[in-house]
């Protein structure tokens, strides 16, 4: 995957130019770390955003205090009662320094970079995501991925592989090397109509990622008005897998008539073909199946019991290469916007000022940024619960394994998970195991010190089907976090942490086997769900953070009773980036029934 801002910038530049400014204005103890080092990512993409609202006039905005001229309001819009907003001339020399220039009006024009960086600093959203600073409202983000190709689906030129959303005929699954036939319609009264159409197709296996089948594309076949099936190698794969399309079981007189199918043989398509991409789900045997060539393709998982040996010598020299390719998808990516305003009366400015020493002004547009920066980092986190539940539920499907778990002894039989959005929208619940139980020496530190094990099997997890690289965060509520705390120095099966167990650290609290780990100060107590994560480069997939206008603060004065107003404006897009992104993320549930872990 390649993320393209058409736009080119030196970064290094950038970073030395305004990196020691950021530092100044945001503080170092807000850029750093949960090991005390320096956050050189939250770093970085500050100093770049500062970059793109510098330089605002390039792009004909009037964004940031710092580069705005004198004299141009432009592109300001006037306000409801007063009018243009215009600035100050600019003041002259020494001499006719007073009374020269034009006066301006009372307004405060727009200041974003300080906002900017109380809202990078008050949510856990951006230590967990990539940020990347957009210079415009709009942009394109562009996919590149590895297909096995041959081919296309819609044209006689068809490719070397399909994965198909097919269930199993029957409750039967599958078998590698069988022959299946897509056909685009099921027969009326056991005959099929004169021009339906058929594909064989070889079973491969079953995606890794989502549990489709995958399957090698065989010959193609037209019917006549007798149901007898002729070769015909103009017939598309579209064609044949329409809205009405279904999956027959191997019959061995298939494709002839079949007056003994029966609606059991066959099952019903939901989705149309997608050609199988060569990273996430490897086919063995598109390179070479065998010393002959003619060994069953498999994939993309390895099961010690299939040969997986390349051609012999004669036969690669007599062989015809098979294709890959590359295709590129293209998704248009538009900043969202979160706002919220306050007013003041001027008895409340007057009053409090003199009496208790109090800014109001400050006071309202510091709750406001608290405001948009918590919706924000819910908007972030939930995006990315919903796609570690994704990822879970993906795999309990491929591989029968999940790590939802429960700590209650009591607890004997497989147990329902709460319901939780995954990455569709929709709610869905997942099984726990049972208590499982390892003897008469179980206290709270041992089931405490299970929380470990499953973090280290969810960042591997996040290893082996991200293939990017391992977890490094982990966001989790305050029951988790100190149940953590709490096992931090567990003795007798001691785990790589730094957990600071002092009694309110909890922004971040340490790391455990190289995994941040965070409090989510927005999730209940008894909300024990755990995600996982991988917070990779821009160029992975998962999540990216894209913000246009990060904050901006306005203020103006009412003109009946010249009280102002504030308001604060964020203006981002949060964007799923690659075919997979919900690979980088695993979220668990952790059921504590009635005996609770702390």
């Amino acid at each position: 995957m390649y993320f393209n801002q058409n736009l080119n910038i030196n970064k290094n530049d950038i970073f030395e130019q305004w990196g020691p400014l950021v530092e100044e204005m945001m503080g170092t103890e807000n850029l750093q770390d949960a090991n005390g080092r320096k956050n050189q990512a939250k770093h970085q993409w500050l100093s770049e955003y500062c970059h793109w609202h510098a330089t605002s006039e390039q792009y004909d905005k009037a964004m940031m205090n710092e580069s705005f001229t004198y004299g141009t309001a432009s592109n300001m819009s006037n306000t409801g009662g007063m009018g243009s907003v215009s600035p100050g001339g600019a003041p002259g020399g020494v001499s006719s320094f007073y009374g020269s220039g034009a006066a301006g009006s009372g307004d405060k024009f727009p200041s974003l970079l300080p906002l900017a960086i109380q809202v990078a600093a008050r949510t856990v959203g951006f230590d967990v995501v990539p940020v990347i600073p957009m210079p415009g409202p709009t942009g394109v983000l562009t996919y590149l991925d590895y297909v096995y190709a041959g081919g296309k689906t819609g044209t006689e030129d068809k490719p070397l592989l399909v994965k198909v959303d097919a269930a199993d005929i029957n409750s039967v699954a599958y078998v590698v090397g069988t022959s299946y036939w897509g056909v685009n319609a099921a027969p009326a009264t056991d005959n099929y109509a004169l021009g339906d159409k058929s594909v064989e197709l070889i079973f491969v296996g079953y995606s890794r990622i989502d549990g489709y089948a995958i399957f090698r594309v065989g010959d193609t076949y037209t019917s006549d008005a007798s149901s007898v099936w002729t070769a015909d190698a103009t017939v598309t794969l579209t064609a044949v897998f329409d809205t009405t399309g279904v999956i027959a079981a191997d019959i061995a007189t298939y494709p002839s008539k079949l007056a003994s199918e029966a609606t059991t043989h066959r099952i019903v398509c939901t989705s149309k073909p997608a050609l199988v991409r060569a990273i996430e789900d490897h086919v063995q045997g598109v390179s070479g199946a065998g010393t002959f060539d003619n060994d069953n393709w498999t994939g993309p998982s390895a099961d010690g019991g299939t040969p997986m040996n390349p051609m012999g010598r004669g036969t690669g020299e007599n062989t015809y290469y098979r294709m890959m390719g590359i295709t590129a998808y293209t998704k248009f990516v538009e900043a969202e916007t979160f706002q919220v305003g306050a007013n003041v009366t001027t008895e409340q400015i007057q009053d409090l000022q003199k009496q208790f020493g109090i800014d109001v002004v400050s006071m309202i547009e510091n709750a406001l940024i608290n405001e948009v920066s918590q919706s924000i980092n819910k908007h972030i986190l939930s995006r990315l619960f919903a796609l570690g539940w994704t990822n879970n539920a993906n795999m309990l499907k491929t591989e029968d394994v999940t790590l939802n778990m429960t700590l209650d002894s009591t607890q004997t039989v497989a147990g329902v998970t709460p319901s939780f959005l995954n990455k569709t929208g929709f709610s869905e619940t997942m099984a726990f195991t049972k208590y499982q139980s390892y003897g008469t020496f179980e206290n709270l530190h041992t089931l405490q010190r299970r929380i470990m094990s499953k973090l280290i099997a969810a960042g591997n997890i996040i290893a082996q089907r991200g293939r990017r690289g391992p977890a490094n965060f982990c966001v989790t509520n305050l029951q988790i976090a100190t149940a953590l705390q709490d096992s931090a120095q567990f003795t007798f099966a001691p785990m790589n942490n730094t957990i600071n167990q002092t009694n309110g650290s909890m922004y971040p609290i340490g790391t455990v086997a190289g995994m941040t780990i965070y409090v989510d100060p927005n999730m209940k107590f008894s909300d024990n769900r755990v995600l996982i994560g991988r917070k990779g480069e821009d160029t992975e997939p998962g999540v990216k953070f894209m913000p246009y206008l990060m904050a901006e603060s306005i203020q103006t004065i009412a003109e009946g009773t010249m009280a102002p107003k504030i308001a604060v404006k964020s203006r981002y897009a949060l964007v799923e980036a690659g075919h997979w992104p919900e690979t980088q993320y695993y979220t668990m549930y952790i059921d504590t029934g009635d005996v609770g872990i702390i």
